[in-house]
């Protein structure tokens, strides 16, 4: 097939079909389901047309490759060196992350209740300038943080007693209606809180809110519910989807770490927008139950963190079997990874190609710098191409969207309510042909096995997290050295690489843009290797400051 758009059955008959499977779109919609439709035809027939080993691309070897990893060490092993610990002295409690809070509760100098009030203050304020939260759970919030006074003071504190954080509104919290950013959901309160949020409370960790998400984690920047949630670091800027409140918040220095989604970039993008390190773990390590599904094979769920550090321990706490999500088997027991005394040994691919075309070059900057360092550090740089990677995007879009159709037929009746962007986004996998979605699970495969290719050679992959600095209200195009781009053909280029094959991805921030916003790099570890990318980036943060730069709002919300 060649790819031409025209090829693509028109508007009246893809409307016949989405009707005849149960989808029963007006005009309008329609249209755009066409037009979403044509523009992905390009990269449908790319694949079809693509060579293909049927016995090596079955594609339960997918989900294989994730699993058949999770107890073979990692290559390079970090000596431990430690490192001074940072002092808390005189810095206000929100200003510290989750390590450093721990400590200045632990010394006496602050008391959970005070700071969790405090942090329901900033959040109001922050949310009157950044439209960050749907549900503000002040009396659930300021009852746990009497509870966590009484701990510290009886000496029976647990690993993250008191303190505050704010959970993305597509994750459940008991008592709570959970929106998913959509006049469709939020009337009935959840039973019972997803498995991460229970597994932080019980850790002693407060929920202060729900946070600004874009529709279903898949619709536009202004959803109908609540609107554009905005940057921290430029409130004409977006804060970036679909973690998009969760991330506001975090860098706002309202909370030390909040938990989000990442379906095609979703804890990823909005770190690296608002100068925060952004955890997608290993498919298959933290489960699920208790959110708002939107795609089997490529959502996860993650941690946004001020720090490496902060991050290591709550992918100790979140991570392990729950006996509900189907994908998540008995795992090898995680350790928190002390800081390297050095990098001797670590061997780093920094593919190029279409990871980098489309960069800018303040992104390019803040790579650059990140690598030289690790460089000085005794890494060495190895080559590493992945040559499939251009394809991923499109690839891991069409399975998310048709696995994200087949989701929300149930609620087909009640499309005309959801954000246009949803729909039309949506909506191009209703008629995804089942040979051209078996042929993407295939692909999924063979990008496993390019990345295999790379991993023979390296420890690590640095690419960059996203093109370019936050995308500017209301159109949130992209822009790249001066050029603008569509959103979504460039925002998750990288991303969806380890969305599509299951591998984790830690984004942290490299630096700052001409514009004054961050930028970031994102290291991409083999299958269950978080701790090594960890243990790099808390090395990294350990000689640069760019993590404990603080944005604008800060002094005003205080």
């Amino acid at each position: 097939m060649s790819g031409d758009p025209a090829t693509v059955p028109g508007p009246a008959e893809l409307g016949a079909q989405a009707a005849r499977l149960g989808f029963h779109l007006d005009d309008a919609q329609v249209a755009d389901m066409h037009a979403a439709v044509s523009g992905a035809e390009a990269a449908a027939a790319a694949l079809r047309d693509r060579p293909v080993d049927p016995g090596a691309a079955d594609p339960a070897r997918g989900d294989r490759w994730v699993r058949d990893r999770a107890h073979v060490a990692p290559a390079w092993t970090p000596r431990p060196g430690g490192g001074a610990a940072e002092s808390v002295d005189g810095r206000e409690p929100l200003e510290l992350d989750a390590t450093g809070l721990l400590r200045a509760y632990g010394s006496g100098r602050v008391r959970p209740g005070d700071v969790v009030a405090a942090a329901l203050l900033r959040l109001q304020r922050a949310h009157a300038e950044l439209n960050c939260t749907i549900t503000l759970l002040a009396d659930r919030a300021t009852r746990a943080a009497a509870e966590s006074d009484r701990r510290w003071a009886e000496g029976t504190a647990r690993p993250l007693e008191g303190v505050p954080f704010t959970v993305k509104d597509v994750i459940d919290v008991a008592g709570v209606p959970t929106t998913a950013g959509s006049l469709r959901r939020g009337h009935t309160p959840a039973a019972r809180s997803a498995t991460v949020v229970a597994r932080l409370e019980d850790a002693g960790a407060i929920a202060i809110a729900k946070d600004a998400t874009t529709e279903f984690a898949v619709g536009g920047p202004h959803p109908r519910l609540t609107g554009a949630c905005r940057n921290p670091w430029d409130p004409r800027r977006w804060a970036g989807g679909s973690s998009t409140g969760t991330a506001a918040a975090v860098a706002s220095r309202v909370v030390p770490f909040g938990v989000g989604t990442d379906v095609g970039g979703s804890v990823r993008l909005p770190s690296a927008w608002c100068g925060l390190t952004g955890l997608k773990p290993t498919a298959g390590t933290v489960p699920r139950t208790g959110v708002e599904p939107l795609s089997w094979t490529t959502e996860t769920v993650g941690p946004l963190t001020r720090s490496a550090r902060d991050t290591a321990l709550l992918l100790s706490l979140l991570r392990g079997p729950d006996g509900t999500d189907a994908r998540i088997g008995e795992l090898a027991p995680f350790t928190e990874p002390a800081v390297p005394a050095d990098l001797a040994g670590l061997r780093v691919a920094v593919p190029g190609g279409y990871l980098t075309e489309l960069c800018d070059g303040a992104v390019r900057d803040g790579l650059a710098a990140l690598v030289d360092e690790l460089v000085r550090g005794g890494a060495q740089v190895v080559p590493g191409e992945i040559p499939s990677a251009a394809h991923a995007l499109p690839i891991g879009y069409q399975l998310v969207f048709a696995e994200a159709a087949a989701l929300h037929r149930f609620d087909a009746g009640g499309w005309d309510e959801y954000d246009p962007v949803t729909v039309r986004r949506i909506s191009q996998g209703i008629t995804t042909p089942a040979t051209d979605l078996l042929r993407a699970l295939q692909f999924r495969v063979e990008l496993q096995a390019e990345l295999d290719t790379v991993f023979a050679g390296a420890d690590l992959v640095v690419v960059p997290t996203t093109p370019s600095t936050a995308p500017v209200l209301p159109d949130c195009t992209v822009r790249v050295d001066g050029v603008e781009h569509p959103l979504y053909a460039a925002q998750s280029r990288s991303t969806m690489l380890g969305n599509l094959t299951g591998a984790p991805g830690l984004a942290l921030p490299t630096g700052f843009g001409p514009d004054g916003c961050p930028v970031s790099a994102q290291l991409i570890a083999p299958p269950h290797h978080e701790a090594l990318a960890l243990a790099v980036a808390a090395w990294f943060q350990q000689r640069s400051d760019h993590h404990l730069r603080t944005p604008p709002i800060t002094d005003r919300i205080r």
